[in-house]
């Protein structure tokens, strides 16, 4: 199992869980084309499609998708949101509720968002072990060390200090800031979640939808990395990123 990054960040999101025999796309903020530009996986195994909440560089396209026989997931919210509730291949997933889509077992769980009824989602995969997908939230309610996470995909949006310094400096106006830290994820906050769920059993931890201009990538992988007290790989998503997620590999290595 491979994830590869479509596209991370306010232009657009999209990301892909592709094994030998299945896929399963996270978010639907590019096209399809440029999803089958960036992977070899034919649409024939892919699973589905998840999607976070209705905001477009998180869900432009479900109707694109839809149209090509994908499923696509999301809470009841969402799809209403999208004006989608009731289209054929949409799916409403109820929070708290496991359903599977194709091999993959997934888990919705509430998030706060400045949308309908965001979501974030574990994951669950026999050959990758359990992945935690969490973006657009400016906090996370619930802890998941019990289930031994795998994989943690998790929002880096902003760093306080960064944003703070941009109110300064009068780059950013107090308002829009406030928004920032009501709706997104910071640094620090997506360290504290990593290290409030790491086990020996984490292997993965990729940084998702910096902002633009309140974040640093290299920074941020550096303080991600020192804050862990497990030896797990580190990495920013950026377009063409490619990840082994197979639980195999990494008893080989």
């Amino acid at each position: 199992m491979q994830l590869k990054v479509i596209a991370s960040g306010s232009s657009g999101n999209c990301y892909i869980l592709e094994g030998r025999t299945t896929a399963l796309i996270l978010e639907c903020g590019v096209s399809p084309e440029r999803l089958m530009r960036s992977t070899s996986c034919p649409i024939s195994r892919i699973a589905g499609c998840l999607v976070s909440h209705e905001h477009s560089d998180h869900a432009a396209y479900v109707g694109r998708f839809a149209n090509l026989g994908l499923d696509v997931y999301a809470s009841a919210g969402t799809l209403q949101a999208l004006g989608k509730d009731g289209d054929a291949n949409m799916h409403a997933l109820l929070p708290m509720v496991s359903a599977r889509v194709g091999e993959f077992t997934v888990r919705p769980f509430p998030l706060h968002h400045d949308a309908a009824e965001p979501f974030g989602y574990m994951v669950e995969h026999e050959d990758m072990g359990r992945l935690l997908f969490v973006t657009d939230t400016r906090q996370v309610d619930y802890t998941f060390r019990t289930y031994n996470l795998n994989h943690i995909l998790v929002e880096a949006n902003y760093s306080g200090e960064i944003l703070d310094g941009h109110i300064l400096c009068g780059d950013i106006d107090g308002h829009r800031a406030r928004r920032i830290e009501a709706t997104h994820l910071s640094l620090q906050a997506a360290v504290e979640l990593v290290k409030a769920n790491q086990t020996p059993a984490l292997l993965n931890v990729v940084l998702l939808h910096l902002s633009s201009g309140n974040s640093d990538a290299k920074r941020f992988q550096q303080e991600m990395r020192s804050a862990l007290l497990v030896d797990a790989e580190v990495e920013v998503a950026a377009p063409g990123l490619t990840i082994n997620l197979d639980k195999e590999y990494f008893l080989t290595i």
